[in-house]
């Protein structure tokens, strides 16, 4: 498989709600260009055209992490304790939910510590 899904975000308030993404190996961008891995083009104008974010699955440690992009806007992780600002590289959970300019995302992981592509027996 050339680029198999290793998850989805899926917008559960702003413009676009009810839309789910896929997320591939390795880094996905997320902003509202074209060339963007997660195109998020839905009306937000809050959400920086060229990496406003990135999510990276990393297919060796079965892990995801969040970081803010390049853009002027930040991103938002919400937590127990309220939103907080990713201001560096942080470890995504499945179920936490992002916040980019004005959308709020809920990250759902296919792989990670319980499934993974490479891990599947041969006879599957």
């Amino acid at each position: 498989m050339d680029n198999p899904v290793v998850g989805w975000v899926v917008i559960v308030e702003g413009a676009g709600q009810g839309i789910s993404l896929p997320l591939g190996n390795g880094a996905n961008t997320l902003g509202r260009n074209g060339n963007q891995r997660v195109m998020l083009d839905f009306g937000d104008t809050q959400i920086s055209r060229e990496i406003h974010a990135v999510i990276t699955y990393d297919p060796k440690g079965h892990l995801f992490y969040l970081q803010n992009g390049s853009g002027v806007n930040l991103t938002y992780l919400q937590t127990e304790t309220g939103s907080v600002p990713v201001l560096s590289p942080i470890v995504l959970e499945h179920g936490q939910y992002i916040q980019v300019g004005n959308t709020t995302l809920k990250f759902v992981a296919l792989c990670g510590s319980g499934f993974a592509w490479d891990q599947l027996p041969s006879d599957a």
